[in-house]
C-alpha cells in the first residue's frame, strides 16, 4: 500500500513539473519579445480581464489613440474617409485607433478601393471581416457604393458597426451578416450584380478554407482585396493550394504595406518624435501585403516580378494601351 502512495506521489510530481516546464517555456517566450511588462499584460488578459494590450508600447498607443479620439471627436480627420464619425469602442484592437482617426489606417487599401471603383464602375462593396465598419461606413457614407454588405463573426464588433452605421445616417444602405461562408454570400446579390462588387477580406487567416474551387468559380467576376495572412497558417500545402487557386480564376497583383510620414500631420506637431511615429503603427506582426483579384475577362496586363523571400510571383498593375 505505501509503494503505491510513494507512485501516486511521483506521479503527481512529475505532472506539476510537466505543468511548470511548460509554462516557463510560455512565459520565457513572452519575456523574449515584450518584457516583463508582456509577462505582466498576459497574465492579466489571461486571468483578470482582456485589456487588448501586450506590453507598456501598446499602453501607450492606447492613451495616443484616446487623445486624438478626444481631439477630433470621433470622426476621421484626414483622407478619403474624413468626416466620417467612428464610435470609439473598437473591439479588434485598441492600439491603432489614433491612425484609424487620422485617417491613415491602411491607406494604400483605401487608395486602391477607390481606383478600382473609378476604373471598373463598381457598384457594391462587400466586407468580409468588417469590424466596427471603419471602410464598409466610410465608403458608403462617402457615396463611393451605392450599398454595403458586412461579414463579423463577433457579436460585440457587429453591435458597434450597427451603432456606427446609425450615427452616420447610412443604415438603410448596409447589410449585416454574421460568419463569412460561401452559402451566405452567394445570395446577397444576383449574378449580374456580383460583377459589379468588391470584396475586402480580412479574416485572419480563413481565406485559406473559404477561397476554394467552389467559391473561385462563382465569384469569378468579382473583385477582391484579400489581407494575407500566411504568418497564421502554419500549412504549407494549404497556403500554395490557395495561392494556385485564386491564379486560376483570377489575375493576381499584390501590394505591400507603405510607409507613413508624421510630420505631414500638423497636428501631430505638439507630439514628441516617438509618439508621432507610434501613431503610425498599425500594429502588424511584419510587413504585411494584399492580394488584389481581377477577373480575367479585363482588358489589361500585370507585370510580373519575383519576390524572393515569398518564393512566389508579385504582380503590379500596367495598363494596356
Amino acid at each position: 500500500m505505501i509503494y503505491i502512495k510513494y507512485l501516486l506521489l511521483i506521479l503527481l510530481v512529475l505532472i506539476v513539473l510537466k505543468f511548470v516546464r511548460k509554462k516557463y517555456k510560455k512565459y520565457k517566450k513572452i519575456h523574449e519579445k515584450n518584457g516583463f511588462d508582456g509577462i505582466y499584460y498576459y497574465f492579466l488578459n489571461k486571468n483578470i480581464k482582456k485589456s487588448g494590450l501586450n506590453n507598456f508600447i501598446d499602453k501607450k498607443k492606447n492613451t495616443l489613440g484616446k487623445t486624438i479620439s478626444n481631439y477630433s471627436k470621433q470622426k476621421i480627420l484626414y483622407g478619403p474617409y474624413k468626416n466620417t464619425k467612428v464610435i470609439n469602442s473598437f473591439s479588434w484592437s485598441s492600439t491603432d485607433s489614433a491612425s484609424k482617426y487620422l485617417g491613415i489606417y491602411e491607406s494604400q487599401i483605401q487608395e486602391k478601393i477607390i481606383q478600382l471603383t473609378k476604373k471598373f464602375k463598381l457598384k457594391f462593396f462587400v466586407d468580409l471581416g468588417a469590424a466596427e465598419g471603419y471602410h464598409l461606413i466610410s465608403l458608403i457614407k462617402k457615396k463611393i457604393f451605392l450599398k454595403g454588405f458586412a461579414f463579423e463573426i463577433d457579436k460585440q464588433s457587429r453591435a458597434i458597426l450597427k451603432r456606427n452605421a446609425s450615427v452616420n445616417k447610412i443604415s438603410n444602405k448596409i447589410k449585416i451578416f454574421s460568419k463569412a461562408e460561401f452559402e451566405s454570400m452567394k445570395n446577397i446579390l444576383n449574378k449580374r450584380q456580383f460583377n459589379k462588387a468588391l470584396f475586402l477580406v480580412d479574416i485572419e487567416g480563413h481565406e485559406f478554407n473559404l477561397f476554394n474551387k467552389k467559391f473561385c468559380s462563382f465569384f469569378s467576376n468579382s473583385y477582391f482585396i484579400i489581407e494575407d495572412h500566411s504568418f497564421n497558417e502554419k500549412s504549407k500545402k494549404k497556403r500554395n493550394n490557395f495561392y494556385k487557386i485564386v491564379k486560376k480564376y483570377f489575375k493576381v497583383e499584390i501590394i505591400k504595406d507603405n510607409a507613413k510620414n508624421p510630420f505631414n500631420y500638423k497636428i501631430l506637431d505638439p507630439f514628441t518624435d516617438d509618439e508621432k511615429y507610434l501613431m503610425m503603427s498599425e500594429g502588424r506582426p511584419e510587413t504585411m501585403q494584399w492580394l488584389i483579384l481581377y477577373p480575367k475577362k479585363n482588358n489589361f496586363k500585370l507585370e510580373p516580378r519575383h519576390d524572393k523571400k515569398k518564393n512566389h510571383f508579385i504582380h503590379s498593375q500596367r495598363s494596356k494601351n
